[in-house]
């Protein structure tokens, strides 16, 4: 278990800035000396949907683009690429291209992923999926490069590395994810099984913006001026947590991670190059999961009463457009739309919130009944 993280400024997405931020941050753990001439390189980024970079929600093109000079020059062959929720084809892709900036990485000599093709993948030591159809050109790869965002999730609180290899999964295929997965736990083991299988050799995170409140689409972008990365995924994200005031335990990727002896407790445990302190921040919004995980084919009148009561669930806005994107992610088939409308069948709603992170316009939004709302802020006195 490598535990050492590096963390430093990066104020902004400014050249000059950027190619001085990853001489600090990746001289700690080894630079790139294990890149090879003719090495072929998978630079993993997270593409959530089609979004400009100034709104937090995918990895800057900036950082990429700079990470891709460098491997290039070492006589790499790279592709960046992605899995984002929706169709995994070559229309969809092309509109992320756009709207990330992205197209920039060509630049360098790299490449955008174009195969779009997936293929069984059955990873050896999984505790939790057993197979899942995995996207080609990781699979491809000779090495992966995870270069995630910080953001809050609504599902699983933060996003993140170990979260950012998701992405692994091809297309509509993780919605299936969820319905055989339909717990934090399950998920989480999930996850972690597919960031083991995958293995990135390094991981980094932009924090440079960083998107805090209804994440990891529509939240708002907080300015932390920060980067960091490890050799170790599990690392990385127990010490972003921490910078945004998010318990391990309030992560159920990090609770399973420190399960399997994957990272430490807390960041007590880890070998931490920079200073953190700067980059902490006490009022960053973070997007609660809640005190009921998200359950299937429960009855009766108690759990009703949890149900609706007690238990976070997605919501609508008056400003929906009834394009249906909702109703085609959603693995419970629970949305239909109805007078351009998603109506939302609480009976066979798990509340995984797919609805909501895929939603283009944002209008689809976790919703805490007014006991849950007490209940945050008595813990929270």
């Amino acid at each position: 278990m490598d535990n050492r993280v590096v963390i430093t400024e990066c104020r902004s997405y400014e050249a000059p800035a950027i190619a001085e931020a990853f001489d600090r941050l990746l001289d700690p753990i080894g630079g790139l000396d294990w890149v090879k001439p003719g090495m072929k390189v998978a630079v993993k980024v997270n593409f959530v949907l089609a979004k400009s970079p100034d709104k937090a929600a995918t990895t800057h093109p900036a950082l990429v683009k700079e990470l891709c000079s460098r491997l290039i020059a070492r006589g790499a062959e790279v592709t960046v690429g992605d899995s984002p929720g929706g169709p995994y084809n070559r229309a969809a892709l092309e509109a992320v291209y756009l709207a990330t900036g992205m197209r920039a990485v060509l630049e360098t000599g790299a490449k955008l992923n174009e195969d779009f093709t997936d293929q069984e993948v059955i990873p050896p030591d999984a505790e939790t999926i057993h197979s899942f159809r995995g996207v080609s050109f990781l699979e491809q790869a000779d090495a992966i490069i995870d270069f995630c965002k910080l953001k809050t999730h609504a599902l699983m609180g933060y996003t993140g590395a170990c979260k950012n290899m998701f992405g692994g999964i091809a297309g509509l295929y993780k919605a299936e994810c969820h319905y055989r997965f339909p717990t934090h736990t399950q998920f989480a083991s999930m996850l972690v099984d597919i960031c083991e299988y995958y293995k990135p050799v390094l991981s980094i995170c932009d924090g440079v913006l960083a998107m805090e409140g209804n994440g990891p689409s529509f939240g708002d972008p907080r300015h932390m001026g920060v980067l960091a990365a490890s050799l170790n995924p599990h690392a990385l994200d127990l010490l972003c947590c921490d910078l945004i005031g998010l318990r391990p335990e309030q992560v159920p990727t990090l609770t399973e991670a420190k399960r399997r002896g994957l990272c430490p407790d807390n960041v007590s445990g880890l070998q931490i190059y920079g200073d953190p302190e700067p980059f902490r921040v006490s009022d960053f919004k973070l997007q609660p999961l809640g005190d009921i995980q998200f359950v299937k084919n429960h009855n009766g009148v108690v759990y009703s009463f949890i149900k609706h009561f007690v238990m976070t669930r997605p919501v609508a806005g008056a400003n929906c457009v009834g394009c249906g994107k909702c109703a085609s992610v959603c693995p419970e088939k629970a949305i239909v739309i109805r007078k351009k409308r998603p109506v939302i069948d609480r009976r066979s709603c798990v509340s995984c919130f797919c609805c909501v992170e895929f939603c283009p316009k944002g209008t689809m939004k976790p919703y805490e009944p007014f006991p849950l709302r007490l209940l945050h802020k008595a813990r929270k006195n």
